[in-house]
């Protein structure tokens, strides 16, 4: 088992991605105070001043959060901005679509699938640009040489209520005790992005195996298709534990929830979220789609994102409350060829499994 920096993802996995995964993360609230600074930093004003038109931004991010970003985007630079929004899966169909008739109505794309990223970045349909700000970034947040960057980072782990589980839960195989069966759920690999990235961590070189996925079945694992459930439903003692993305957990437990954050002893799984610029975007609008990106990277944006929750990718910020130290962080290590070859074969065996 190996300990290190979140995020430290080979360039093999970028250069060779090939799944299409589904749905990311579902909706959150917003969490208490960071521990960020008070230094200011947005794009420069002469691009803003040259930056044209208002922007389409296509995600399976959490709205209200995205939004918020957003907002104060607009704000500091004057830009505008239409977003859609929904699960990876059906922004994904929807670009599809949209890329029949010749072209898409999105100008960035944000959400858990670079297989597909880099699917669209080989039929040269993405813009590589790379933000000012990045030189302070470890290199791994990098795809393909400025195709997509990773903006802040999300690990899937797990959540328990307190108040409806005394099960000690420290790692993954601990969700297969006979006490949590009806009583655990997690995303739908079928349907989740994050979930199928999580299913390839866990039956990868680092993680139990395929073992653990048959002994949820027989112990009557639940599936759900967004995060935003699975945090409302272990906040509210529906579920006594779940496997959830890292800043939900927390953001419920900052709220005041009885849920109690638990980072897997053998690792967790770091999902990837990367943002990309569509090379389908009108010329006169690229200028405002890289002042996004530029903005992205600022200091205002990343303690927005810690405030929400999220552990940044700038840890001069900090991080939220209740976070982990970055540095303490353990991740399992992803199995490239399941993302490039076998993507298929897992869902197949997924399915086979649980009778879909």
């Amino acid at each position: 088992m190996r300990k290190h920096r979140p995020g430290r993802k080979t360039a093999a996995l970028v250069l060779a991605g090939m799944l299409t995964l589904s749905a990311a993360a579902g909706c959150s609230e917003k969490t208490g105070p960071s521990s960020a600074g008070q230094e200011s930093s947005t794009p420069s004003q002469s691009q803003t001043q040259q930056a044209a038109g208002k922007i389409t931004v296509y995600t399976s991010e959490p709205q209200d959060l995205v939004t918020d970003m957003l907002e104060d985007f607009k704000v500091k630079t004057g830009i505008d901005y239409d977003l859609f929004r929904s699960g990876t899966g059906d922004v994904i169909s929807k670009i599809n679509t949209e890329l029949e008739t010749g072209s898409t109505d999105a100008d960035i794309i944000w959400f858990a699938d670079i297989g597909y990223m880099n699917q669209l970045d080989q039929k040269g349909l993405i813009r590589h640009y790379t933000p000012k700000g990045a030189e302070k970034l470890d290199p791994a947040f990098n795809y393909n040489d400025g195709m997509a960057w990773e903006v802040r980072q999300i690990f899937n782990i797990i959540a328990k209520n307190t108040l409806k589980c005394d099960v000690e839960i420290k790692d993954w195989t601990d969700l297969t005790k006979p006490e949590l069966s009806g009583r655990f759920a997690m995303a739908n690999p079928s349907y989740s992005g994050g979930a199928f990235t999580t299913l390839v961590g866990l039956v990868g070189p680092d993680g139990p195996g395929w073992s653990l996925y048959e002994d949820m079945a027989k112990n009557d694992v639940k599936f759900e298709q967004s995060n935003g459930n699975l945090q409302t439903k272990v906040a509210s003692g529906e579920y006594a534990a779940v496997s959830v993305v890292d800043f939900m957990a927390r953001n419920a437990q900052n709220e005041g929830s009885p849920v109690e954050t638990i980072w897997p002893e053998s690792g967790a799984v770091m999902i990837p979220t990367p943002i990309a610029i569509l090379s389908t975007v009108e010329e006169e609008k690229q200028a405002a789609c890289e002042a996004l990106m530029d903005y992205m990277l600022t200091q205002d944006a990343q303690r927005i994102f810690v405030e929400q929750g999220y552990i940044p990718v700038d840890p001069s910020v900090g991080v939220p409350e209740g976070a982990p130290p970055v540095e303490d962080i353990k991740t399992v290590e992803l199995n490239l060829k399941d993302f490039t070859e076998n993507s298929a074969a897992l869902r197949e065996r997924f399915a086979q499994i649980f009778g879909e």
